[in-house]
């Protein structure tokens, strides 16, 4: 691979991890709201979170392509310095480093704000008098809302 190729590829990469930086900015600041049960910004923000998931989704589409262009396809991080000139080792690691702290802050932050919503819907079921609730929506794939299933339907029950 020669220098041009690997700048290219180190610059969508510094792009890629901003965004996945300031998607879990969003999300510490949505975990935030939810302890302050801010349900208007939070019933705004959905629109942006939807954004950041389909971005997110397109950026992974433009890396697997960019890696395919590039002799790359299939490789992981871990095994890109091999592959590129000798003096960016460096910079790919600190890629590297950077995309692994997002995505863990970005799951804990998800899994933490989950068990955050389920427990105050818990509560507020309680409240309502209904025995039971069976869990929280998700997004599909495509960045679509999924809603939970089950009896735990507060409307339905009311």
């Amino acid at each position: 691979m020669n220098e041009r190729t690997a700048e290219i590829i180190l610059n969508f990469l510094d792009g890629f991890n901003r965004h996945f930086e300031e998607f879990a900015d969003f999300l510490a600041e949505k975990q935030n709201k939810i302890l302050l049960d801010d349900l208007n910004w939070l019933e705004e923000a959905l629109v942006d979170e939807q954004s950041f998931i389909m971005k997110g989704n397109s950026l992974e589409d433009k890396r697997l392509e960019l890696f395919e262009q590039a002799g790359l396809a299939g490789k992981k991080f871990a095994e890109l310095p091999a592959l590129f000139p000798e003096n960016y080792e460096g910079a790919l690691k600190l890629q590297s480093d950077r995309l692994n702290r997002s995505i863990g802050r970005i799951k804990k932050l998800t899994e933490v704000s989950n068990d955050l919503v389920e427990r105050k819907l818990e509560v507020q079921a309680k409240l309502l008098g209904i025995n039971e609730f069976t869990g929280i929506g998700t997004y599909s794939e495509d960045a679509q809302i999924v809603k939970g299933s089950g009896s735990g339907d507060i409307i339905g029950s009311v």
